[in-house]
């Protein structure tokens, strides 16, 4: 351990020397679920089976008419047309349009033969069965064509691609009823004396609550991984190391929060040294919180081990950038994260180090970033964070004004 932090890893190299030498993607476990109620990730890429709408339909209140009828058409100079009928709602029309004709629509219902676009109804007035249309339509206006939102055999959902309240309204449309995901057993365990169980009632003097446990398992589930808590190992090697063996026989990522910082009580550096090949690849990574990371794994048995700091925010930060985009490595073979990369103006300084990539809780208020400040296990900023500002190796301040990288959730 006396070398662990002399040879910090940059984060992305980490993470793409930690994906060649295990070979991704393992793709790992899949499951068939039904779509109204899975999450996680697309692991075989959903297809449309119809198109969508499955016929043309307007998208207003109007008249179903034919472009060519209405060219020219102004307030001072309309065009007559005569009234054909009404468009059922919820049924296909039962006569098609003449040259000179329209028919009343409603919004949703199927154009008829002979239509091409709708003239909303405030453009109109009506004379007996005489329709004055006092607006030009463009063809297509006011309507959306037969397979305008997908096509038969269209990709509408890419494999790595997040299953959530945004899709589950494109499944229903699309009349899919299950999906394959993704979904990987991961094992946590928690180490250290101080730690107590989250239940604890009363908390004796020294102990704390098992925070990481907790927040990994949400997060995980989170992404529609199973989740498996192993409770909490003893400060002593020969704990943690049959608490390790227990979760390998069980699960195909195994996450331990604490253990990995330099220590004499800690032990996870060096039972992940005596793992199968390749082994403890990564020890400790070049960024703040989240320097005593480690990444190991064995390449034969297609499983991955992670050591991640006790403190809980360092713990968060390893497990959001580190963790999550290696299981999508392990999936799909890209090691990307699941946040989303913007630049907004800061309110106010962001201070940090050259030479070290940190990432600083903050929240968005009225186009503008402002950094939380934060004590102890950063729990009460991570709440109420909107995100991280990112700086990289080569910042150090971001004045008031200038724009910060940021990774919202």
């Amino acid at each position: 351990m006396a070398g662990f932090v002399e040879a910090l890893t940059p984060r992305e190299k980490a993470l793409s020397s930690a994906a060649a030498a295990f070979g991704f993607p393992w793709r790992g476990g899949k499951l068939s679920v039904p779509a109204d109620s899975c999450s996680g990730r697309i692991l075989v890429p959903v297809t449309a089976g119809e198109n969508y709408p499955p016929f043309s339909r307007s998208t207003r209140d109007g008249y179903a008419v034919s472009s060519a009828d209405c060219l020219g058409a102004a307030s001072g100079s309309p065009a007559y047309l005569t009234l054909a009928g009404e468009i059922p709602m919820g049924a296909a029309p039962s006569f098609s349009l003449a040259p000179g004709q329209c028919a009343l629509i409603h919004t949703g219902g199927i154009l008829p033969e002979g239509a091409d676009s709708v003239v909303m109804v405030e453009d109109t007035e009506s004379a007996g069965n005489w329709i004055e249309v006092k607006m030009a339509v463009q063809k297509a206006e006011n309507t959306i064509r037969r397979g305008e939102e997908f096509s038969l055999g269209d990709t509408m959902l890419k494999a790595g691609q997040k299953v959530d309240f945004r899709t589950a309204g494109l499944f229903a449309m699309a009349g899919i009823r299950h999906a394959v995901i993704a979904r990987l057993a991961v094992g946590i365990i928690s180490t250290g004396d101080e730690i107590a169980p989250p239940d604890t009632v009363r908390l004796p003097p020294g102990k704390v609550r098992d925070v990481n446990a907790s927040m990994l398992s949400a997060l995980l589930a989170g992404e529609g991984h199973t989740v498996q808590n192993y409770g909490i190992a003893e400060d002593t090697r020969d704990s943690l190391a049959a608490s390790l063996r227990e979760a390998l026989r069980e699960n195909d990522v195994v996450v331990i929060s604490g253990g990995s910082s330099v220590s004499t009580r800690d032990h996870c550096s060096s039972i992940l040294e005596d793992l199968p090949h390749p082994g403890l690849l990564v020890r400790g990574i070049l960024m703040s919180p989240g320097k005593p990371t480690l990444i190991a794994g064995m390449k034969e048995d297609r499983q991955l081990v992670l050591g991640l700091p006790g403190h809980p925010f360092s713990c968060f930060i390893s497990a959001y950038t580190v963790l999550l985009p290696l299981l999508n490595g392990l999936l799909w073979g890209k090691t990307e994260g699941p946040w989303k990369r913007v630049f907004v103006p800061v309110q106010e300084p962001v201070f940090g180090h050259t030479g070290i990539e940190e990432f600083i809780p903050c929240v968005l208020r009225n186009g503008r970033a402002f950094p939380l400040p934060v004590k102890s296990s950063f729990s009460k900023a991570l709440a109420e964070a909107d995100g991280l500002f990112r700086l990289s190796t080569s910042q150090e301040t971001v004045r008031q004004g200038e724009e910060a990288e940021i990774w919202l959730w």
